[in-house]
């Protein structure tokens, strides 16, 4: 985790050798890495089983939401499940938004666990950051990009329905199948992946390795995950 409170400020750690506490009870420890981003490490492992190793990516994104936004930690009354959400905006309103930043690959038992977690009580936005177009799915989904072949206009914005050129699906048919909405960063652009139920204005339902995407800027993005139209 990024953020914790020490002496009543909320922050990332300043040195070695700082101690505080989790707001499970759970005793951190400063890490100060020479070349990754500073973090807090729980000394019994962390408290939620979802987190995974955070680095600039992450950072970047929370340091554009305020503060008291950046990973807010969420229980279930019910059963005293709790998990930490990397982003938490509208705490309070009808537009109550937990925002995920997805960095390394997920399953998809997890993908639904955490929407199932989530969106019990608020709406749920995936942000997936495709990064290394080294590997399959990077390659293919810029390969894959085509906003030309069949763009429709709907509501002010431009979607393409385009299909994707790997030699396995998987890993779009996963994104399609969420349930919450999904974003994808890509060489800086971010784009909004077409629900099921919104693909059918796009004259789906799509087949196996079709989906459709509306690219949008930074600050467009923002605003959806603030309910700002």
């Amino acid at each position: 985790m990024l953020y914790a409170w020490i002496d009543g400020v909320k922050r990332p750690p300043l040195r070695k050798g700082e101690r505080t506490t989790c707001d499970c009870g759970g005793h951190l420890t400063a890490v100060v890495p020479v070349e990754n981003v500073r973090h807090w490490r729980h000394k019994a492992g962390d408290c939620d089983p979802w987190s995974e190793p955070e680095g600039p990516w992450h950072l970047g994104w929370k340091e554009r939401f305020e503060l008291s936004c950046r990973e807010i930690t969420l229980v279930d009354l019910a059963n005293g499940e709790r998990h930490r959400a990397d982003i938490l905006c509208g705490a309070g309103t009808p537009q109550t938004t937990v925002l995920e930043l997805q960095h390394s690959p997920i399953s998809e038992k997890e993908r639904a666990a955490r929407e199932a977690f989530y969106m019990k009580t608020h709406r749920m936005f995936w942000l997936v950051h495709i990064h290394n177009e080294a590997n399959f799915n990077g390659y293919s989904f810029g390969f894959s990009l085509d906003f030309t072949s069949r763009p429709y206009q709907i509501d002010g914005h431009t979607y393409a329905v385009m299909r994707w050129m790997g030699r396995s699906k998987q890993f779009i048919e996963k994104w399609k199948r969420a349930n919450a909405h999904v974003f994808f960063e890509f060489q800086g652009t971010v784009y909004y992946l077409a629900s099921e139920s919104f693909s059918r204005r796009l004259g789906g339902p799509f087949k196996k390795g079709e989906f459709a995407l509306c690219r949008l800027t930074r600050d467009d993005f923002l605003r959806a995950v603030h309910g700002v139209p």
